[in-house]
C-alpha cells in the first residue's frame, strides 16, 4: 500500500481590506475628552441691593462663557467688584479659596490693587452655589443664573421689603 499524499487543503485568500474606510465605531478615538464648560446668565433687570451700580451692570455682557468653570466663575466675580458702588465693600464680602490652583479678581481701592485668590473649580454645581451665596450677601437677588433670563420690567423693592431682605441675611451670617 502506498501511503496517500496529504495536501494542504485549498482556501480562498483573505481579501484585502486596507483600503476599506472603516466606521467610526472600529477606531480608537485618540481625541481628548472635552473639558466641562458653563454659561452663567446675567440678568441687568435684578433687584441690585445696595452694594451694585445698575449702569455698570447695564454694561455687563447678557453671559459669561461658554468657558471652564473656573473661567466663569473669575468673570462672574469680577464684574460684581467692577459694578460695585464701594468696591472695598464688595471686595469684602468675597470668601477667599484655599489649597489647589487658584484664580484671582482685583480691586483697586484706598489707593492701593487689592488681589483674592479664588479656587479653581472643575464643577457647574459649584459656580452655581458661590455666585448665590455672593449674591445673598450682596443682598442682591437673582443676579445670575444658568439659564437666559426673559428682559422684563420689574417693581422697584420698597423700603422695608429692602430693609426686612438686609436683616435676614444679616442674621445668616452671624
Amino acid at each position: 500500500m502506498t501511503p496517500l499524499a496529504i495536501s494542504p487543503p485549498r482556501s480562498t485568500p483573505e481579501p484585502d481590506i486596507s483600503s476599506i474606510p472603516q466606521d467610526a465605531a472600529t477606531i480608537p478615538t485618540l481625541a481628548a475628552p472635552q473639558a466641562l464648560t458653563v454659561c452663567i446668565y446675567v440678568n441687568k433687570q435684578a433687584n441690585l441691593g445696595p452694594y451694585l451700580d445698575r449702569k455698570k451692570v447695564q454694561q455687563l455682557p447678557e453671559h459669561f462663557g461658554p468657558e471652564r468653570p473656573s473661567v466663569v466663575l473669575q468673570q462672574a466675580v469680577q464684574a460684581c467688584i467692577d459694578c460695585a458702588l464701594q468696591r472695598k465693600a464688595v471686595f469684602s464680602l468675597i470668601k477667599q479659596g484655599y489649597g489647589g490652583e487658584m484664580v484671582s479678581v482685583s480691586a483697586s481701592f484706598e489707593g492701593k490693587q487689592h488681589l483674592l485668590n479664588l479656587l479653581v473649580v472643575n464643577s457647574i454645581g459649584y459656580v452655581l452655589r458661590f455666585l448665590k451665596k455672593l449674591c445673598c450677601s450682596l443682598l442682591c437677588d437673582n443676579l445670575f443664573s444658568n439659564q437666559p433670563f426673559q428682559q422684563y420690567d420689574t417693581v422697584p423693592e420698597s423700603p422695608e421689603m429692602y430693609e426686612n431682605r438686609r436683616m435676614e441675611a444679616g442674621r445668616q451670617f452671624d
